[in-house]
């Protein structure tokens, strides 16, 4: 498994996960290329794709946290962040 220094994933997002109940999350994956085949390698790992982003390589996706931590070995993942509201003032 990568180890938490990987860059991928936050330490506090690695945490968050590991110890979240077994339900899904929302999140935003960093990725080589935003093409069919990774869609498919996020889909087949148990994701669902809601959104996919071409201008910045990544996917908007729902699922349990765990299946992003066996991830993260992959060399097309570039990273992983929790995706939340965003609010304009």
């Amino acid at each position: 498994m990568t180890p938490p220094e990987s860059g991928k994933l936050s330490e506090s997002l690695r945490h968050s996960i590991e110890t979240a109940p077994p339900q899904p999350l929302d999140f935003i994956v960093r990725v080589q290329a935003a093409d069919d085949e990774t869609q498919a390698r996020l889909e087949a790992a148990g994701l669902t794709v809601r959104y996919r982003l071409t201008l910045v390589p990544q996917f908007i996706v729902t699922g349990p946290g765990l299946v992003i931590l066996t991830l993260l070995d992959e060399a097309w993942l570039v990273g992983v962040e929790a995706d939340g509201p965003v609010h304009i003032w």
